[in-house]
């Protein structure tokens, strides 16, 4: 594994990419919790914690495996294996809700990136979404922000695993019941997970990636015919 060079400007970066405010959209989805609420699988603090500790696990076997492996490959200049990993990842979305969720935020942070950041890579990375040659997923387009910013391996892992956790509570607050105090209290007890997750499997190569998330898998499904549109997916 990658040791973590980040520097304290890279870091201020990081967080500034990482924050709800930053215009990708992930306000508009609900890691699937809209359908999971919707079917009763979540209806309490207890049973929102599962759920986020599941979609934590299956960020981990997936989505960041795809992560780490575009990150090496971007910070070697290895643009096929770049573009391959992008690929690959999207062929472990099976449903049309998580495809859309990681193309649509992957392919506005390329864009921004483009606008705020512009670099031979970001440069790059753009066209390729814009004319095909890669589908831009959310993980892969930090990765190449984490190029860009030069953000350590490490800390670009806990900045997507944020992420999922608090997409999916802040959700929470307009699905359910829930406080923000509680909603906190979540995040800081899974916290701990962050390490365990990068020390299970971020030395896993990119054929090693898996996606067995039934429950997710189910919630996705359910709210494309559910009645509630709170959130895109």
């Amino acid at each position: 594994m990658c040791s973590d060079t980040s520097t304290l400007l890279s870091l201020f970066r990081l967080a500034w990419i990482s924050d709800s405010a930053f215009p990708v959209g992930s306000f508009s989805f609900s890691m699937g919790l809209e359908g999971a609420v919707e079917s009763g699988l979540v209806g309490d603090a207890s049973t929102l914690e599962e759920y986020v500790v599941g979609l934590l696990y299956n960020a981990a076997e997936c989505d960041c495996i795809a992560l780490i492996e575009a990150f090496r490959a971007a910070s070697n200049g290895d643009h096929s294996r770049l573009v391959d990993a992008d690929h690959r990842l999207l062929s472990f979305k099976s449903s049309h809700e998580a495809r859309a969720m990681t193309t649509k935020m992957g392919g506005r942070l390329a864009g921004l990136l483009r606008s705020i950041c512009p670099t031979a890579l970001t440069e790059e990375f753009y066209r390729w979404g814009a004319e095909g040659v890669t589908p831009t997923t959310y993980p892969v387009a930090q990765a190449v922000a984490g190029v860009a910013l030069g953000v350590g391996e490490r800390s670009l892992y806990a900045a997507h695993l944020y992420g999922v956790a608090n997409t999916a509570l802040s959700a929470a607050m307009r699905l359910m019941r829930l406080s923000h105090y509680t909603s906190q209290e979540i995040l800081y007890r899974l916290s701990p997970l962050c390490e365990e997750l990068y020390n299970l499997y971020g030395g896993l190569s990119i054929e090693d990636m898996t996606s067995f998330a039934p429950t997710l898998e189910l919630a996705l499904s359910l709210h494309e015919r559910g009645k509630s549109r709170l959130f895109m997916n």
